[in-house]
């Protein structure tokens, strides 16, 4: 049975539209493809600075895509009070300037829409490197900063929507990565290498917020 991701599992039941609009911003990794697997009907839009590893597939899935800048260009072109669902899963972590950005998204959302945030957790920076992908906050040298989740919520709050869930991520260990054999390429790299592996692990060390606009 395929492992639905827990940015999904916090909204599935609670998008009720048939055919829910979705904004991924940051939509790399596989996203449209694995968004469209848990939401068929789904409108997809993805937004990014760049196609980053995203397959034929993937850009086929999409229904709409916006070229954003990384100076923080592009969003002006996503209509606002369009989306039910806005995805930031690890994006914030990429941008120098990222307040005015989520505050900008907030207004996307429509009125009862929900608003996905998942940023690094300040613990990574003492953690050890990995040798593979990102264990350690630095180990992705893209990484320029390192959000708060007080300061995220602050922003989403000033922007009249309201915070229903934050907090560490609850994939768990064993769900998410022992299950497809990360956890033993930890273990096996820890003793190798000296150095841990970060697969499976860098959601574990993550915090999330799950919000609702206010208007809903």
């Amino acid at each position: 049975m395929a492992h639905c991701p827990m940015k999904f599992r916090m909204v599935r039941g609670k998008l009720t539209a048939h055919a829910p609009r979705i904004l991924d911003i940051g939509c790399g990794n596989g996203s449209p493809t694995v968004t469209k697997r848990w939401f068929p009907s789904c409108h997809y839009a993805g937004a990014d600075i760049q196609r980053y590893k995203m397959s034929d597939a993937d850009m086929a899935a999409m229904d709409e895509f916006y070229q954003l800048g990384a100076d923080g260009s592009g969003y002006d072109a996503i209509p606002d009070a369009s989306y039910d669902f806005v995805i930031l899963n690890h994006v914030v972590e990429h941008m120098r300037e990222p307040k005015p950005v989520v505050a900008t998204l907030c207004a996307k959302l429509k009125p009862g829409g929900y608003i996905w945030i998942a940023v690094s957790f300040v613990r990574s920076l003492s953690l050890p490197h990995s040798v593979d992908e990102t264990l350690q906050f630095s180990d992705d040298p893209t990484h320029v900063y390192l959000p708060d989740v007080r300061e995220m919520a602050n922003i989403l709050l000033a922007n009249g929507v309201a915070v229903l869930d934050a907090g560490r991520s609850r994939e768990g260990f064993f769900y998410s990565g022992w299950r497809r054999g990360e956890a033993l390429q930890a273990v096996r790299d820890a003793i190798v290498y000296g150095k841990f592996s970060g697969r499976g692990m860098w959601y574990v060390l993550a915090l999330r917020i799950t919000c609702l606009d206010s208007d809903g």
